[in-house]
């Protein structure tokens, strides 16, 4: 199985479990970023403890690994154009008390079979998913989750590269509702699953267009 890079700097917030490690997720350290061969990875999980100056400053690294059929996950609240086509985050004027996520139709296998309250509440309290949204995405992305109205929080890119870009604005769905009692719990295998199938569709499409 080939594994899937968590990217980060905080490398005691970010430490993999032994289940993670199971799963295929290896930690990849920020700054390690432009020595690395990203073509051993399927993906690429960019969570929000970055610095995004460093990205900007190597985002010809990205670039590359996308131009290969790459698949990159941004959990980041953008401020810098350090990735293909993602517009910087904005906070949500919705108090997050208030604000309701939901995930758009048809739905997207990424949240096939999560039930949209286990998301909106965690142990009863709302606000767990995302604080913010994106303008302004790119023209072909396909909008995977809102908010009541009509903010866009994650979205799929297969077009503005070779490879495909997933971005939400600032929420780690792996880490988040990993360990829940409910169907939210799902939500990190099914990221993973769909970074591998979208890498394997990706680099199919290559060989075809050889």
């Amino acid at each position: 199985m080939q594994p899937i890079a968590y990217v980060g700097i905080d490398i005691q917030f970010s430490r993999l479990t032994d289940e993670d490690r199971k799963r295929g997720l290896t930690f990849l350290y920020l700054y390690d970023l432009p020595y690395t061969d990203l073509r051993a990875y399927a993906g690429l999980i960019i969570t929000n403890l970055v610095e995004e100056q460093f990205l900007l400053e190597h985002k010809n690294v990205l670039n590359q690994y996308l131009s290969q059929g790459g698949v990159i996950f941004s959990l980041t609240e953008t401020s810098l154009p350090w990735l293909v086509g993602v517009p910087n985050w904005k906070r949500s004027p919705i108090p997050l008390k208030d604000r309701e996520i939901i995930i758009k139709e048809p739905i997207h296998p990424l949240f096939a079979g999560i039930d949209a309250y286990d998301i909106n509440y965690r142990k009863g309290v709302r606000g767990f998913f995302s604080r913010g949204y994106f303008e302004k995405i790119p023209l072909h992305a396909e909008v995977l989750v809102t908010d009541q109205s009509g903010a866009t929080i994650i979205y799929m890119d297969r077009d503005s590269t070779n490879g495909t870009i997933f971005a939400g604005a600032g929420t780690d769905i792996y880490r988040v509702f990993i360990d829940e009692d409910n169907s939210s719990r799902y939500l990190s295998l099914q990221m993973l699953t769909c970074i591998r199938e979208e890498y394997e569709r990706n680099q199919l499409k290559g060989v075809e267009t050889q």
